[in-house]
């Protein structure tokens, strides 16, 4: 038998016996056995194909399905797009206000240095040794000041003038007042008017000639002189019952030294002063009154013993 199949010509009668046209026993009147069995043969196989009539209405339904759920895909798109868009602006509108009322103005003073800042409210801070303040652009608006270390404020009045620190904030409306704010360590001296002081566990307010202080978990609140501003401003620390471990601090910002002491009179108070211009003087004035000894070892390192 011809073994190319592609065309009726080369096998006659096999459309009409496949169609049931006519049957077995007429096939084999009209080809050869050989023919006979290899159309058996390509009918049997033909049989084992499940050929299943294409369903029109759900190939259709189908597609449209598929055309509607890229139409939701388009939507979604276009909908998270104008969603990234109006986030970018907030996010671009946010930055811009960042840009306007971060603290990116500073003034910062150095060891045993001083600093007086003139701000755009025609208030005035005057900074200790080794201490920084920052405020924003719009100032005089907005009359928020942060401040590391000790700073003396005269504040016109105006709006809510705020300084903040790590340890609380300072409120006042137009006053003169002196902060110190180290961690653990937080003092407040005002000079006129009133402040109102905010820390994490309470809420004060101090007049002229009242001082409070926070410290190792502790509240003091005292009376001081009539003092028109701190004497550190006229180059002299002074200290009301301070523990020794902030007066050597103070100390250490004055004359940018590295001094070592005996731990067990960390704690112990002291009352009195030093200057800023003379370091052999001012050691005496922190030593003498606690009976205590000092050596330097270098210019700038000093052992104080008992």
């Amino acid at each position: 038998m011809n073994n190319n199949i592609d065309n009726k010509e080369d096998f006659p009668f096999l459309s009409d016996w496949i169609s049931g046209k006519i049957s077995d026993s007429q096939l084999r009147e009209l080809v050869s056995e050989e023919d006979f069995l290899a159309y058996k043969k390509l009918s049997s196989a033909i049989n084992t194909m499940q050929l299943v009539s294409p369903n029109l209405e759900a190939s259709y339904a189908s597609i449209k399905n598929k055309i509607r759920s890229k139409q939701r895909d388009s939507k979604v798109k276009v909908m998270r797009w104008n969603q990234y868009v109006a986030i970018a602006a907030v996010l671009v509108l946010f930055f811009g206000l960042y840009q306007v009322f971060q603290y990116s103005n500073a003034c910062q003073t150095e060891y045993g240095k001083n600093a007086t800042l003139n701000l755009s409210d025609a208030s005035r801070v005057t900074l200790n040794a080794k201490s920084k303040v920052s405020y924003s652009n719009f100032f005089e608006f907005h009359r928020n000041i942060r401040l590391e270390g000790e700073a003396y404020f005269e504040v016109a009045k105006g709006k809510a003038f705020t300084v903040l620190t790590s340890e609380g904030e300072v409120r006042v409306l137009g006053t003169k007042f002196n902060v110190i704010a180290y961690p653990d360590f937080f003092e407040i001296c005002c000079f006129e008017g009133k402040v109102q002081v905010c820390t994490k566990t309470s809420t004060s307010v101090i007049t002229k000639g009242m001082a409070l202080r926070f410290y190792d978990n502790k509240v003091e609140k005292w009376l001081f002189s009539k003092e028109q501003k701190p004497q550190w401003i006229s180059g002299e620390s002074a200290f009301k019952a301070l523990p020794f471990q902030y007066v050597i601090e103070e100390l250490k910002r004055q004359y940018h030294l590295d001094i070592q002491y005996p731990a067990a009179i960390a704690q112990t108070k002291m009352t009195g002063s030093f200057t800023h211009s003379n370091i052999d003087l001012a050691l005496q004035s922190i030593c003498v009154p606690m009976d205590l000894h000092y050596k330097k070892l270098t210019p700038r390192k000093i052992v104080i013993s008992e």
